[in-house]
Protein backbone atom coordinates (compact mmCIF):
# COMPACT_ATOMS: atom_id res chain seq x y z
CA UNK A 1 0.00 0.00 0.00
CA UNK A 2 3.15 2.34 0.97
CA UNK A 3 4.67 1.59 -2.46
CA UNK A 4 1.66 2.34 -4.18
CA UNK A 5 1.10 5.83 -2.68
CA UNK A 6 4.57 6.61 -3.29
CA UNK A 7 4.15 5.54 -7.23
CA UNK A 8 1.14 7.54 -7.57
CA UNK A 9 2.55 10.88 -5.70
CA UNK A 10 5.37 10.43 -8.29
CA UNK A 11 3.26 10.16 -10.91
CA UNK A 12 1.57 13.49 -10.11
CA UNK A 13 4.54 15.22 -9.53
CA UNK A 14 6.18 14.09 -13.24
CA UNK A 15 2.76 15.03 -14.24
CA UNK A 16 2.28 18.32 -12.92
CA UNK A 17 6.18 19.24 -14.13
CA UNK A 18 5.27 18.05 -17.96
CA UNK A 19 1.79 19.94 -17.82
CA UNK A 20 4.13 23.49 -17.12
CA UNK A 21 5.94 22.36 -20.08
CA UNK A 22 3.15 21.76 -22.51
CA UNK A 23 2.09 25.00 -20.92
CA UNK A 24 5.07 26.99 -21.98
CA UNK A 25 5.16 25.41 -25.73
CA UNK A 26 1.51 26.47 -26.21
CA UNK A 27 2.04 29.77 -25.00
CA UNK A 28 5.38 29.97 -27.34
CA UNK A 29 3.12 28.79 -30.05
CA UNK A 30 0.81 31.90 -29.43
CA UNK A 31 -1.63 30.13 -27.48
CA UNK A 32 -4.12 32.41 -25.41
CA UNK A 33 -2.92 32.24 -21.76
CA UNK A 34 -6.07 32.34 -20.10
CA UNK A 35 -8.09 29.28 -22.28
CA UNK A 36 -4.82 27.46 -22.34
CA UNK A 37 -4.28 27.67 -18.53
CA UNK A 38 -8.38 26.72 -18.61
CA UNK A 39 -7.69 23.75 -20.60
CA UNK A 40 -4.53 22.45 -19.49
CA UNK A 41 -6.62 22.48 -16.11
CA UNK A 42 -9.25 20.43 -17.54
CA UNK A 43 -6.76 18.50 -18.97
CA UNK A 44 -4.38 17.65 -15.99
CA UNK A 45 -7.45 16.92 -14.00
CA UNK A 46 -9.15 14.12 -16.49
CA UNK A 47 -5.54 12.34 -16.39
CA UNK A 48 -5.63 12.23 -12.64
CA UNK A 49 -9.14 11.31 -12.58
CA UNK A 50 -8.55 8.57 -15.46
CA UNK A 51 -5.75 7.17 -14.47
CA UNK A 52 -6.96 6.44 -11.03
CA UNK A 53 -10.28 5.02 -12.57
CA UNK A 54 -8.01 2.73 -14.77
CA UNK A 55 -5.86 1.65 -11.89
CA UNK A 56 -9.53 1.01 -9.77
CA UNK A 57 -10.88 -0.80 -13.40
CA UNK A 58 -7.50 -2.99 -13.65
CA UNK A 59 -7.79 -3.99 -9.35
CA UNK A 60 -11.48 -5.17 -9.93
CA UNK A 61 -11.12 -7.17 -13.39
CA UNK A 62 -7.90 -9.03 -11.68
CA UNK A 63 -10.84 -9.77 -8.75
CA UNK A 64 -13.15 -11.00 -11.59
CA UNK A 65 -10.81 -13.29 -13.23
CA UNK A 66 -9.36 -14.81 -10.11
CA UNK A 67 -13.19 -15.72 -8.84
CA UNK A 68 -13.76 -17.10 -12.31
CA UNK A 69 -11.02 -19.17 -12.09
CA UNK A 70 -11.86 -20.30 -8.70
CA UNK A 71 -15.40 -21.04 -9.27
CA UNK A 72 -14.17 -23.20 -12.69
CA UNK A 73 -11.90 -25.06 -9.93
CA UNK A 74 -15.05 -25.52 -7.58
CA UNK A 75 -16.93 -26.87 -9.93
CA UNK A 76 -14.46 -28.90 -11.62
CA UNK A 77 -12.92 -30.65 -8.31
CA UNK A 78 -15.39 -30.29 -5.25
CA UNK A 79 -17.12 -33.17 -5.87
CA UNK A 80 -14.06 -35.24 -4.95
CA UNK A 81 -12.22 -32.52 -2.66
CA UNK A 82 -11.99 -32.76 1.52
CA UNK A 83 -14.65 -30.66 2.83
CA UNK A 84 -11.97 -27.90 4.60
CA UNK A 85 -10.70 -27.42 1.33
CA UNK A 86 -13.61 -26.44 -0.08
CA UNK A 87 -14.67 -24.68 2.41
CA UNK A 88 -11.59 -22.73 2.30
CA UNK A 89 -11.80 -22.37 -1.44
CA UNK A 90 -15.29 -20.89 -0.80
CA UNK A 91 -13.97 -18.22 1.76
CA UNK A 92 -10.78 -17.10 -0.80
CA UNK A 93 -14.21 -16.99 -3.81
CA UNK A 94 -15.90 -14.73 -1.05
CA UNK A 95 -13.36 -12.83 -0.75
CA UNK A 96 -12.21 -11.98 -4.40
CA UNK A 97 -16.14 -11.03 -5.28
CA UNK A 98 -16.06 -8.74 -2.96
CA UNK A 99 -13.30 -6.47 -5.36
CA UNK A 100 -15.49 -6.96 -8.81
CA UNK A 101 -17.65 -4.05 -8.57
CA UNK A 102 -16.48 -1.02 -10.37
CA UNK A 103 -18.13 1.95 -12.38
CA UNK A 104 -17.89 0.36 -15.80
CA UNK A 105 -17.90 -3.32 -14.82
CA UNK A 106 -20.42 -5.16 -11.85
CA UNK A 107 -21.65 -2.47 -10.33
CA UNK A 108 -21.95 -2.10 -6.53
CA UNK A 109 -25.51 -1.12 -7.20
CA UNK A 110 -26.41 -4.13 -9.55
CA UNK A 111 -29.03 -5.22 -7.69
CA UNK A 112 -29.30 -8.62 -9.48
CA UNK A 113 -25.54 -8.99 -8.91
CA UNK A 114 -26.45 -8.19 -4.99
CA UNK A 115 -29.18 -10.59 -4.89
CA UNK A 116 -27.06 -13.22 -6.58
CA UNK A 117 -24.14 -12.41 -3.64
CA UNK A 118 -26.66 -12.94 -1.32
CA UNK A 119 -27.73 -16.14 -1.99
CA UNK A 120 -24.13 -17.18 -2.67
CA UNK A 121 -23.28 -16.44 0.64
CA UNK A 122 -26.32 -18.24 2.29
CA UNK A 123 -25.75 -21.07 0.16
CA UNK A 124 -21.83 -21.35 1.54
CA UNK A 125 -23.11 -20.74 5.14
CA UNK A 126 -25.91 -23.57 4.81
CA UNK A 127 -22.70 -25.56 3.36
CA UNK A 128 -20.91 -24.95 6.16
CA UNK A 129 -22.99 -26.08 8.80
CA UNK A 130 -24.07 -29.02 6.88
CA UNK A 131 -20.82 -30.56 7.21
CA UNK A 132 -19.31 -29.46 10.21
CA UNK A 133 -19.74 -32.49 12.14
CA UNK A 134 -19.93 -35.57 9.06
CA UNK A 135 -16.72 -35.00 7.25
CA UNK A 136 -18.27 -36.16 4.47
CA UNK A 137 -17.30 -36.35 0.17
CA UNK A 138 -18.96 -32.80 -0.61
CA UNK A 139 -20.65 -34.05 -3.56
CA UNK A 140 -22.76 -36.04 -1.78
CA UNK A 141 -24.76 -33.92 0.14
CA UNK A 142 -27.67 -31.61 -0.33
CA UNK A 143 -25.98 -28.57 0.11
CA UNK A 144 -23.27 -29.67 -1.88
CA UNK A 145 -26.57 -29.66 -5.13
CA UNK A 146 -27.89 -26.23 -3.80
CA UNK A 147 -24.14 -24.67 -4.17
CA UNK A 148 -23.13 -26.09 -6.94
CA UNK A 149 -26.29 -24.30 -8.93
CA UNK A 150 -25.57 -20.90 -7.01
CA UNK A 151 -22.23 -20.94 -8.17
CA UNK A 152 -23.03 -21.39 -11.62
CA UNK A 153 -25.33 -18.93 -11.44
CA UNK A 154 -22.35 -16.25 -9.97
CA UNK A 155 -20.31 -18.11 -12.83
CA UNK A 156 -22.65 -16.66 -15.72
CA UNK A 157 -22.95 -12.91 -14.56
CA UNK A 158 -18.95 -13.30 -14.64
CA UNK A 159 -18.56 -14.66 -17.67
CA UNK A 160 -20.86 -12.52 -19.35
CA UNK A 161 -18.62 -8.92 -17.26
CA UNK A 162 -15.64 -10.31 -18.80
CA UNK A 163 -16.65 -9.90 -22.34
CA UNK A 164 -17.27 -6.04 -21.77
CA UNK A 165 -15.46 -3.57 -23.41
CA UNK A 166 -12.81 -0.88 -21.04
CA UNK A 167 -13.70 2.51 -21.72
CA UNK A 168 -12.38 5.20 -22.56
CA UNK A 169 -10.36 6.28 -19.18
CA UNK A 170 -9.39 9.75 -20.29
CA UNK A 171 -12.94 10.76 -21.30
CA UNK A 172 -14.01 9.13 -18.21
CA UNK A 173 -12.00 10.72 -15.73
CA UNK A 174 -13.20 14.29 -17.41
CA UNK A 175 -17.32 12.96 -17.13
CA UNK A 176 -16.40 12.07 -13.70
CA UNK A 177 -15.23 15.85 -13.17
CA UNK A 178 -18.22 17.16 -14.53
CA UNK A 179 -21.11 14.81 -13.85
CA UNK A 180 -22.56 12.83 -11.21
CA UNK A 181 -21.38 9.20 -11.89
CA UNK A 182 -24.83 7.55 -10.60
CA UNK A 183 -25.92 9.10 -14.33
CA UNK A 184 -24.24 6.04 -15.60
CA UNK A 185 -25.63 3.22 -13.41
CA UNK A 186 -28.61 2.61 -15.99
CA UNK A 187 -26.54 2.33 -19.39
CA UNK A 188 -25.64 -0.95 -20.52
CA UNK A 189 -21.69 -1.11 -20.90
CA UNK A 190 -21.03 -0.32 -24.55
CA UNK A 191 -23.89 2.59 -24.26
CA UNK A 192 -21.74 4.14 -21.27
CA UNK A 193 -18.35 3.25 -22.86
CA UNK A 194 -20.38 5.93 -26.09
CA UNK A 195 -21.54 8.61 -24.40
CA UNK A 196 -18.56 8.86 -22.29
CA UNK A 197 -16.06 8.80 -25.08
CA UNK A 198 -18.90 11.55 -27.14
CA UNK A 199 -19.57 13.53 -23.80
CA UNK A 200 -15.62 14.39 -23.48
CA UNK A 201 -14.92 15.36 -27.37
CA UNK A 202 -17.88 17.68 -27.57
CA UNK A 203 -17.42 19.78 -23.87
CA UNK A 204 -13.62 19.63 -24.67
CA UNK A 205 -11.44 17.28 -26.30
CA UNK A 206 -11.87 18.08 -29.75
CA UNK A 207 -11.77 21.82 -29.37
CA UNK A 208 -8.15 21.75 -26.48
CA UNK A 209 -7.10 18.96 -29.72
CA UNK A 210 -7.15 21.96 -32.20
CA UNK A 211 -5.32 24.12 -29.66
CA UNK A 212 -2.68 21.09 -29.55
CA UNK A 213 -2.58 20.83 -33.39
CA UNK A 214 -1.81 24.57 -33.79
CA UNK A 215 1.21 24.46 -31.21
CA UNK A 216 2.23 21.46 -32.83
CA UNK A 217 1.96 19.23 -29.26
CA UNK A 218 -0.25 16.67 -30.58
CA UNK A 219 2.01 13.97 -30.13
CA UNK A 220 3.38 15.17 -26.80
CA UNK A 221 -0.60 15.19 -25.34
CA UNK A 222 -1.10 11.52 -26.89
CA UNK A 223 1.72 10.74 -24.71
CA UNK A 224 0.48 11.93 -21.67
CA UNK A 225 -2.31 10.32 -21.73
CA UNK A 226 -0.90 7.00 -22.39
CA UNK A 227 1.65 7.77 -19.63
CA UNK A 228 -0.76 8.66 -17.15
CA UNK A 229 -3.72 6.82 -17.50
CA UNK A 230 -2.09 3.36 -18.78
CA UNK A 231 1.36 3.56 -17.64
Amino acid sequence: MFFDRSERAKKAKERKAEIKELKRAMLSAGCDKAQTAADLKEFDEALDAGGAAHDDYGNARAHLENARKDIRKLLDCMAESPVAEVKESLKNLIAELGGVCHDCSIREDDLDFKSTMTNLEQMVTEYADSTAKAQTVAGNTFASILLRSELENVAAVLDDAAGWSAPDFFALGYYLGHEDRSSLKEMENEQRNTYVAAYCKEHFLDAFMEECAKAGVTERVQGMVEKYICG
